[in-house]
């Protein structure tokens, strides 16, 4: 386990450490998928937004909704450890709350965020008890900002990004689901070793 950890923390720093040399790419303007539209007609065409995020880089703002009944904007979370937690599904954001007081008594506030819409995420939440605020992503935009939208499948994909309290990205795993205790070690090796 330690091994298979160790090995995974060292591919996390070899690509961010590989991107960081890399000169920065210039983002396009971030646009929803219904506002683009085709000169020839008004049929909404599929958002290109092509990004991600990198280790040691500031993470990109964004405001969504939450299962709290307000508005979560992540640069308003700054002095707090937050951890992302992307999926396509709520009920696979379900198994966070068996590690989430681990993760508040490191001082990390963890959000999921999934497609569904905030009425659907707030009955999940209260239903299933849950300790993190679900945010709905329905467009799939942040999802895309963050890497994590695949746009032919119309679906996320798994994936989770630890960001410092000055807002920066400390450990991404985009497009892969990691056990939950295993998610948990690297993000408390990340807070304690910073």
């Amino acid at each position: 386990m330690r091994r298979s950890l160790f090995a995974v923390m060292m591919l996390l720093a070899l690509a961010g450490a590989t991107r960081a040399d890399e000169p920065s790419k210039s983002r396009g303007p971030v646009t929803s998928p219904a506002t683009q539209q085709s000169p020839a007609s008004s049929v909404p065409q599929e958002s290109r937004i092509q990004s991600q995020v990198y280790v040691g880089e500031q993470a990109p703002d964004f405001e969504l909704d939450g299962s709290q009944g307000r508005p979560v904007r992540l640069a308003h979370l700054k002095g707090y450890w937050i951890l992302l937690v992307f999926a396509d599904r709520r009920t696979e954001l379900t198994p966070l709350k068996e590690i989430e007081p681990d993760l508040r008594r490191l001082g990390v506030k963890t959000y999921g965020i999934c497609p569904d819409k905030v009425h659907v995420l707030k009955s999940h939440a209260e239903r299933e008890q849950l300790p993190i605020i679900l945010l709905s992503d329905v467009t799939g935009e942040i999802s895309q900002l963050y890497g994590l939208y695949d746009t032919r499948m119309r679906q996320v994909r798994p994936g989770f990004v630890l960001i410092d309290r000055q807002g920066v990205v400390r450990v991404a795993l985009l497009g892969q689901q990691l056990p939950f205790g295993e998610m948990m070690a690297l993000v408390r090796s990340s807070v304690i070793g910073s």
